[in-house]
C-alpha cells in the first residue's frame, strides 16, 4: 500500500461528510436569509471556528448541535486539544444540511489516509490473498466492488444473474484459493456466488443449504467450504469442487462467526443469540463443547503459533481470547461500543477492531449519537493501546497483508475508510 505522501490530497479533500435530509433538494435560499445548520463531530465537543471567531452551537438531538449561518459558502476550522486540526467548507442553500467532521488523535499511530466511495450499506471488505485487491460486499446494493488495493480506484463491479440483482443482501467473502475462487454470501435469496479471482469473471450461484447466509469460511486444503446460516441456525458443508451441499451442522442458536483449529479438525462457530463459541468436530459434524459466558458473540479469529481464539462479542462490548485446546478464558478487554469485526495484524502481536458506535434508540440503520471507532489492541498485554475515531458505524475490517494499512466499511455513509500504521 502507498504510504501517507501519496493520499495526502484525497485525505484533505475528504476531511467531511455532507448530509442532506430528504430525497428532493429543497428551494434555494433568498438572499439575506439565514439557515440552521446540524454538526456531528468527533470528538463531540470539538470547536468550530470561521474566519477566527467561534461559532455558539445549541444541543441538538442523536448527538448534534446547531448553529445558524448565512447563505453561501462556509469554511470552518475544527479543532479539538490532542487532536489534528481540519478545515472543512460546506455551502447554505436552503436545504436541510448535517455537516459531520471527525478529527484524528495527534499521537496515534493510526494516519488517516481517506476516504472512498462503494455501494450502499457495505457490510464486509477483505484484501484478496495476493494483495492487490480490496472486495466489499454491500448489504443494499446490487453488485460486489473490487478496489485497486494501491490507488483504492474501482477496479470492478461483480455483477450477478438478474434474479439476485434485482434482491440485496451481500454480506461477507471467502477465498478458496486451491480453485481461484472468491465466493460472497447474499442473505435476501439464500445463496453464494463464485467468481474467478484471476479476472473476476461470475463461475456459479448455488444455494446457501439454509436461510440468511451470512459468514464464509473455505478449508485451507480445499476440500469444504463453510457457511453461516443467520434463520436456519445451522452451518452447511459445501464442497467447493462439485459446488454441492456435503452435510448441515445444527448449533442450536444464530451461528455467525467461524474459524478453524490449527490441525483443521476443529471449527469454532459464534453463537451471537446464545453469546456463546461451539467447538464442532469436523470428522463427526458435532458439537463437541460450547464455551459460555458472553452475550452477542459475533467475529473470530485464530492466532495458531499461540494456541489463541479471539472473539468479539457485541453484547459485551468487548474481545476475549481462549485457549484452542483447553478452551480456558485467557483474558478480555472491553472495547466499548457494539463490536464489529476483529482482524489481527500478520504478525499476530496487534489486534485490531471496529465498533460501530451506539445505535439510534430509533434503528440501527439510522446514524446513532457516536460515531464509531477503530481500537488496536496489544496481544501480549492484551489491552487497548491506540485508537482512531470511524465515522458512521464502521463494520468490516480489512488488514493488508503486509501489515501497513487497515481499511473499514462506513456501514451507513457507503464508503472505505483507510489508515496506515505508521507515520
Amino acid at each position: 500500500m502507498a504510504g501517507k505522501k501519496a493520499f495526502a490530497t484525497i485525505a484533505l479533500c475528504a476531511a467531511i461528510s455532507l448530509c442532506r435530509a430528504g430525497a428532493a433538494p429543497g428551494p434555494a435560499v433568498a438572499s439575506g436569509k439565514k439557515q440552521t445548520v446540524v454538526f456531528r463531530t468527533a470528538p463531540a465537543d470539538a470547536r468550530v471556528f470561521e474566519d477566527g471567531v467561534q461559532v455558539a452551537f445549541a444541543k441538538a438531538g442523536n448527538g448534534g448541535r446547531t448553529a445558524v449561518f448565512g447563505p453561501g459558502t462556509h469554511v470552518v476550522s475544527v479543532r479539538a486539544e490532542g487532536y489534528d486540526a481540519k478545515r472543512a467548507g460546506f455551502r447554505v442553500d436552503g436545504r436541510d444540511l448535517v455537516v459531520e467532521v471527525k478529527l484524528e488523535r495527534s499521537d496515534s499511530g493510526l494516519v488517516f489516509l481517506g476516504f472512498y466511495p462503494t455501494s450502499r450499506c457495505p457490510k464486509s471488505v477483505e484484501y484478496t490473498p495476493d494483495g492487490r485487491y480490496l472486495v466489499s460486499a454491500p448489504l443494499s446494493g446490487t453488485a460486489v466492488d473490487v478496489f485497486d488495493a494501491v490507488t483504492l480506484r474501482r477496479h470492478a463491479t461483480l455483477a450477478v444473474p438478474e434474479a439476485y440483482a434485482k434482491q440485496e443482501g451481500f454480506v461477507e467473502i471467502a477465498f478458496v484459493e486451491s480453485l481461484d475462487e472468491m465466493w460472497v454470501s447474499q442473505m435476501q435469496p439464500n445463496v453464494v456466488h463464485v467468481f474467478s479471482l484471476s479476472d473476476f469473471s461470475y463461475l456459479a450461484t448455488l444455494p446457501s443449504g439454509g436461510v440468511f447466509p451470512k459468514v464464509l469460511l473455505a478449508h485451507p486444503d480445499g476440500t469444504r467450504v463453510f457457511v453461516a446460516n443467520w434463520l436456519s441456525g445451522n452451518v452447511a458443508v459445501i464442497d467447493p469442487r462439485t459446488r454441492k451441499l456435503v452435510s448441515t451442522i445444527a448449533t442450536g442458536g444464530i451461528p455467525r462467526g467461524m474459524a478453524l483449529s490449527p490441525d483443521g479438525r476443529r471449527l469454532f462457530v459464534a453463537d451471537f443469540d446464545r453469546g456463546a463459541v461451539h467447538v464442532v468436530d469436523l470428522a463427526t459434524g458435532k458439537v463437541v463443547k460450547t464455551i459460555a459466558g458472553g452475550i452477542a458473540m459475533r467475529h473470530l479469529v485464530t492466532d495458531p503459533a499461540s494456541n489463541r481464539l479471539y472473539a468479539s462479542d457485541m453484547g459485551r462490548r468487548s474481545v476475549s481470547v481462549f485457549d484452542m485446546d483447553s478452551y480456558a478464558k485467557l483474558g478480555e478487554v472491553t472495547i466499548g461500543g457494539n463490536v464489529n469485526t476483529i482482524k489481527l495484524s500478520p504478525d499476530a502481536t496487534r489486534l485490531y477492531v471496529s465498533t460501530r458506535g451506539p445505535n439510534n434508540p430509533v434503528d440501527y440503520t439510522i446514524k446513532g449519537p457516536e460515531f464509531g471507532r477503530l481500537v488496536v489492541v496489544d496481544c501480549v498485554t492484551f489491552r487497548a493501546i491506540d485508537w482512531q475515531w470511524g465515522m458512521n458505524q464502521p463494520t468490516g475490517l480489512a488488514v493488508s497483508p503486509d501489515g501497513r494499512t487497515i481499511v473499514l466499511t462506513d456501514f451507513l455513509d457507503h464508503r472505505l475508510e483507510v489508515y496506515g500504521t505508521a507515520r
